[in-house]
């Protein structure tokens, strides 16, 4: 397993680069596991792709920082998930940067066991959001009677939703690009489309920040691993 970490803070590299291979070897014992460090975008962006399983981007870089640099390592790394960390953990801040197609989020607010715990889920493959943050957002979403009970939600994705449409959903709220999933699944961009489409109305969603919360607050993001 590699894993790229970005932050302009050289003191915080030791501590989580420890923590990383401790978590990776608990993961993956039989595996090798690294995990590379760069100071800003560009120096990580000029890096060699290994095929990293991971990148862990601080909000707050010299240079290129905040949604740009998320922008330009995605598109640098297109097939490799990142999770975004910052001291300024705002249900605003989360959304916009889940948005512009994060893989997750990571408050350095957090204490050690709560960063633990969250880099245990991002590198598990697996989209880690702030339980504040899913808070306020079901604290916010208009009551509408014509959205799905969040108790039925895991039934739904395991009996309405087709396979196709599971593994295209799975795919979008992992952060993965529309491209992408067309590539990987072997069908073209505008059929990612409209199955996206088709699978947010049927959940009430708007788009993909909206469908992610809801699977969360439902604790149904486990239906769309069924067969």
């Amino acid at each position: 397993m590699n894993v790229l970490l970005i932050d302009d803070h050289e003191i915080v590299w030791d501590g989580t680069h420890r923590l990383l291979q401790r978590l990776m070897a608990e993961l993956q014992p039989q595996a090798a596991a690294t995990s590379r460090t760069a100071l800003n975008s560009k120096a990580a962006c000029a890096l060699p792709n290994p095929g990293f399983d991971l990148i862990l981007l601080d909000y707050h870089l010299p240079g290129v920082s905040g949604l740009a640099a998320l922008r330009a390592v995605k598109a640098q790394f297109e097939s490799t998930p990142v999770c975004l960390q910052s001291a300024e953990s705002g249900p605003q801040r989360v959304r916009e940067v889940i948005e512009a197609g994060a893989a997750g989020f990571i408050p350095k607010s957090y204490r050690l066991e709560e960063i633990e715990a969250a880099l245990r889920v991002v590198l598990r493959h697996r989209v880690y959001l702030p339980a504040e943050f899913l808070m306020a957002d079901a604290a916010t979403r208009s009551s509408d009677g014509d959205l799905l009970p969040r108790e039925e939600m895991a039934r739904f994705l395991e009996v309405e939703l087709s396979p196709r449409q599971r593994q295209v959903l799975a795919l979008a709220v992992r952060g993965v690009p529309i491209k992408l999933i067309s590539r990987e699944l072997g069908i073209a961009e505008g059929t990612v489309k409209v199955h996206l489409s088709m699978v947010y109305r049927a959940l009430g969603a708007r788009n993909r920040t909206d469908a992610l919360c809801r699977l969360f607050d439902a604790q149904a993001t486990a239906a769309l691993a069924a067969p």
